[in-house]
């Protein structure tokens, strides 16, 4: 998606499909998710003694031909990394402290037409303390104050680049059925792989730093450089066993303040069958009826023809599971709804396609393409004792109200928020996904390698040329030494 951003981060992001980068990123980013040992300090300079360190250091290279179904292909470099540090626990205090870079090196000019701004942000380079917080946790409850990561599906860190989006504000767990972790927590605040069996999350957030910028902001990704007063979440998260079958439900509450209210659901089950085979399902429901926090601040959005927010989107996931592989249908549809934003197209301020929709793919989404339907087949499968793993996806997309491609969508200007008023009916897409990453552990620990390829192509395009810039091919590389 183009038209990476200002300081406020208001413009689209491209997406992070694989949640957190997988396989990639895993010594490092998930060891940013990490669990330390829980060492309870006798006093604070047993706490400073027991701080740990996680940390990355790598290199990215991305390209992009037709960049956002235009004309123009773009490349970015960059090396950069992470160091995090997270003090043992007093009292179950703690503190947690995460410094993050990325340096272009000049590789590519600043002033080169087809240089990229995604990964170093405009000024050639981006460093931050992302992380910043004081933290209180026990096994019933985990709480944070200050600069900070949390995964939730519509606010989350989109952690493709080397600077993930981070907030600003308070964000905790409750374990209310089962304990949470007996670690000292110091990864993002999540309810994914909490080992209580019903958990439920809360913040308030004021603040957030985009991936491209060095610096918080009161904004959001349509309000420009105006300030908001940011955003509240709250879920719950349920897992356990029905039989033999294993559930696993949540459900979210957001108000993205002078914007919109969503709820979200979704329930997930696993059938096991013998010799570690099973079979998994899924459905998903998104909500944004009639809502909007401030009508001129929707209307700004839709060139003044309407004031609120009406959206939904619907998915389904079957599957089948084999040793170290897997595949399953996916499909998302939602329902055209006239006269609200992009006719039924939804409010996302803090979060880009990373994967919430089953359908989602690097460069398209239905949530953020509008009205519509998307169907399709996702494969997953480790090689070589799972240091190769390969995913691919192939979606099919219709769009109402379609623009040549998802990132148009981006571009508020026409009536409704559609980037113009001269739209295609019925717009067909499809989309490649390829992505394989290898753990090159055995040369060095903590060393990987991988590639993630998209290919999205816009279709029925006859007469309107404005539209023919096609595929939008996409190419992202990793090198990473996770410590």
């Amino acid at each position: 998606m183009r038209n990476i951003s200002n300081q406020a981060g208001d413009v689209p992001a491209r997406s992070a499909t694989r949640k957190l980068r997988r396989a990639a990123c895993a010594a490092g980013v998930i060891s940013l998710f990490g669990l330390a040992p829980l060492a309870h300090a006798q006093s604070l300079g047993d706490a400073l003694r027991q701080t740990t360190f996680q940390g990355m250091i790598g290199a990215i290279h991305f390209d992009y031909a037709n960049n956002g179904h235009t004309s123009k292909s773009t490349h970015s470099f960059a090396i950069g990394g992470h160091l995090i540090a997270h003090t043992g626990s007093f009292n179950g205090f703690s503190v947690g402290l995460g410094g993050y870079t990325a340096q272009s090196l000049g590789l590519y000019s600043k002033n080169d037409t087809h240089y990229d701004s995604e990964l170093t942000g405009s000024y050639f380079g981006i460093q931050s303390f992302r992380q910043a917080y004081l933290q209180y946790q026990t096994p019933k409850v985990e709480i944070r104050f200050g600069r900070q990561l949390i995964q939730t599906p519509y606010a989350n860190q989109d952690y493709y680049t080397f600077n993930p989006r981070a907030f600003m504000g308070v964000a905790g767990v409750v374990n209310v059925l089962g304990n949470g972790s007996d670690k000292v927590d110091a990864g993002a605040l999540s309810l994914e792989d909490n080992p209580a069996a019903f958990s439920v999350f809360m913040t308030r957030m004021f603040d957030y730093e985009s991936r491209y910028s060095s610096s918080f902001t009161a904004a959001n990704r349509y309000s420009g450089t105006k300030p908001t007063n940011g955003f509240i979440a709250i879920g719950a998260r349920y897992h356990g066993d029905v039989g033999s079958m294993q559930l696993t439900a949540q459900a979210w509450y957001y108000d993205f303040y002078q914007y919109a209210q969503m709820v979200y659901g979704q329930l997930d089950v696993v059938q096991p069958l013998s010799n570690g085979q099973a079979i998994f399902g899924a459905v998903q429901a998104l909500t944004e009826g009639n809502s909007a926090g401030n009508s001129n601040n929707i209307a700004a959005l839709t060139n003044n023809n309407v004031g609120s927010v009406n959206a939904h989107v619907y998915g389904a996931k079957l599957g089948y599971s084999f040793g170290d592989g897997s595949i399953a249908l996916v499909g998302d549809y939602a329902p055209t709804e006239y006269n609200s934003f992009h006719h039924g197209g939804v409010v996302h301020p803090y979060n880009d396609n990373t994967g919430t929709s089953f359908t989602d793919t690097m460069q398209t989404g239905i949530a953020n393409l509008g009205p519509g339907y998307a169907y399709g087949v996702t494969t997953s499968y480790a090689f070589l004792n799972k240091k190769l793993k390969v995913d691919v996806s192939y979606i099919r997309y219709l769009a109402r109200y379609g623009f040549g491609g998802d990132s148009r969508n981006y571009t508020y200007g026409g009536a409704y928020g559609f980037s113009s008023t001269n739209y295609i009916p019925n717009q067909q897409l499809w989309a490649l996904d390829a992505s394989a990453s290898y753990d090159l552990s055995s040369v060095l620990k903590g060393l990987s390698v991988a590639e993630d390829t998209d290919i999205a192509q816009a279709e029925n395009r006859a007469g309107y040329t404005q539209y023919n810039h096609n595929p939008y091919f996409s190419s992202r590389f990793y090198l990473e030494y996770n410590f």
